[in-house]
């Protein structure tokens, strides 16, 4: 494993809370580790700390939800899960995100500029 995975992992194994062992290289920060709102801004300033700014111009969005708070169609969405989930089998939504996943945010660090995933 590459010493820039590592320290990926080590980043967001802080930010997030999560135990550094139940990260994987295809551990996404959205579907999986649950990164999003303020704490995408939390991530991306520290991995810019470590990689430099140019990280902040990496199309966060497209990866994570960055606005904070409930929906107003939470009440409707969560009454929606409620009656749908015996059908559904889960009782959450699938992430409309694309995934980024630790992998390639360290491929896209070692290669200094935005690769696509």
């Amino acid at each position: 494993m590459s010493a820039t995975l590592d320290r990926v992992m080590d980043i967001v194994a802080a930010q997030s809370g999560t135990r550094r062992d139940r990260l994987t290289t295809s551990s996404a920060i959205d579907q999986d580790v649950g990164i999003s709102g303020g704490d995408v801004e939390d991530l991306a300033e520290a991995l810019a700390g470590e990689f430099g700014e140019w990280v902040w111009q990496w199309p966060w969005q497209r990866f994570a939800l960055l606005d904070e708070g409930l929906s107003l169609l939470f009440p409707f969405q969560f009454v929606w899960q409620l009656f749908t989930w015996p059908i559904r089998g889960s009782f959450n939504n699938p992430s409309p995100y694309e995934r980024l996943e630790l992998g390639h945010i360290a491929k896209v660090i070692e290669a200094g500029h935005w690769l696509e995933p």
